[in-house]
């Protein structure tokens, strides 16, 4: 059996000189492909870095999180975006985007790199790994207005229903 660990942050500071022992503890549990979920343009370059650093194990998806929308500072969606399309050919999905209603402080900006990380997506025919924390409702009813491939939803708060 191939294990694939679809979401992590290799970029996280928890992580920092400890990179080598993560790789190594994966590889050792049979995981043969880790997809590093970026959070912002500073984790998009680092992850790309790292998946060179591991070809053939790490896999970038590159995006901004809805936690790191407030502080996004300007130009930095647009460097996002030309850093995915600069990168198509490393860059295997769009994440970590998404809605987060605890940060509805910033709600309309959060709608605003969302509904551009989708078209993107939609774009570049790669999938997409959306945070959802309250709020897979509302992104539920919004994805059937893209041509969106894959989509893997992440924090999924949504009530099942029978």
């Amino acid at each position: 059996m191939k294990l694939i660990d679809a979401h992590v942050h290799l970029s996280d500071t928890q992580y920092s000189g400890h990179m080598e022992e993560v790789i190594a503890d994966a590889k050792a549990a049979g995981v043969t492909a880790i997809i590093t979920n970026s959070m912002d343009p500073k984790t998009c370059r680092n992850d790309l870095e790292l998946a060179k650093r591991y070809a053939g194990l790490v896999y970038p998806a590159l995006g901004i999180h809805p936690w790191n929308v407030n502080v996004l500072g300007e130009g930095e969606l647009e460097e996002t975006v030309n850093l995915i399309q600069n990168h198509r050919a490393e860059v295997k999905a769009i994440g970590e985007i998404g809605l987060d209603a605890k940060y509805e402080t910033a709600w309309e900006k959060q709608i605003m790199v969302f509904d551009r990380m989708l078209h993107l997506a939609e774009s570049l025919e790669l999938p997409v790994i959306i945070h959802s924390r309250g709020t897979t409702e509302r992104i539920v009813e919004m994805l059937p207005s893209y041509n969106l491939k894959r989509v893997v939803l992440h924090w999924f708060s949504y009530p099942l229903t029978a």
